[in-house]
């Protein structure tokens, strides 16, 4: 299934993804298609929620207010999945985005995928493996904010001199290694490819995820997470690794 040119409803559950990831689950969403619907959802007269304010205003989110009845109980998870059942029903997106870290929407991404729908998850890395293998792509919004801040900071380096004594240094990240990534790509080229070494890019890209499906090139290092790019770009041993070319007017890639 290509993962491209859907209609995507993002639901945000308030309680566990904090304003500063939205603009980074937008800029990931923007390479599958289109998002119409944007959903917050939380008890805003509790102070926690306040931080969504400016981003409400920005982009135009809808706020779902749910006031907790219960002390102990999860309102919002309850009104968040409600929603996403109608927004199912009437038949209008092919893709869901739940931005949560919470291991209570693996039915429902599971229940999604049952019906041939795509499901992207977007959450931190504390987020259970459960939720993270429901969906068919995951977006470790905490990892990418990282990897923004250590790409900003290089952008702007400043030398030790100059550099203003009490600025905090940019957030760490562990980069992965490339060496496992091109070793499974090549397997996966290898068992897919026609009679000339070509496959198509879309039929790699859902075989990558299948492995990782948290796959995002910012997270090698490059400088966006756009995946043709990306795989263009590879070298090793100051070679490019893979080639990649359009094909009446498709995106195909082989092993060079």
């Amino acid at each position: 299934m290509e993962i491209k040119d859907r209609t995507i409803a993002l639901l945000i559950d308030s309680d566990n993804v904090s304003s500063d990831y939205f603009s980074i689950i937008l800029d990931e969403l923007s390479q599958y298609g289109k998002v119409t619907y944007r959903r917050l959802y939380g008890d805003f007269t509790n102070s926690k929620a306040n931080g969504w304010k400016q981003a409400l205003l920005e982009y135009s989110i809808e706020q779902i207010q749910q006031v907790a009845f219960t002390t102990g109980k999860n309102a919002t998870d309850s009104k968040m999945i409600i929603d996403a059942m109608d927004i199912l029903y009437k038949d209008k997106v092919d893709c869901f985005c739940l931005a949560t870290s919470d291991s209570d929407f693996t039915n429902l991404a599971m229940r999604f995928r049952n019906d041939n729908l795509v499901v992207i998850g977007a959450g931190e890395k504390k987020t259970p493996t459960s939720f993270r293998r429901a969906c068919d792509i995951f977006i470790p919004i905490d990892e990418l904010l990282k990897a923004n801040g250590k790409a900003q900071s290089g952008a702007a380096k400043k030398s030790p001199q100059k550099a203003s004594a009490g600025k905090k240094s940019a957030p760490s990240v562990q980069l992965k290694n490339c060496d496992q990534l091109i070793s499974y790509a090549k397997q996966i080229i290898c068992d897919g490819a026609d009679s000339e070494g070509w496959m198509h890019f879309s039929a790699f890209m859902n075989e990558v995820r299948r492995k990782e499906n948290d796959f995002n090139p910012k997270l090698y290092g490059f400088s966006n997470s756009r995946p043709i790019q990306f795989f263009k770009s590879l070298s090793k041993n100051g070679k490019h690794v893979f080639q990649l070319e359009k094909h009446d007017r498709t995106d195909k890639i082989k092993i060079n």
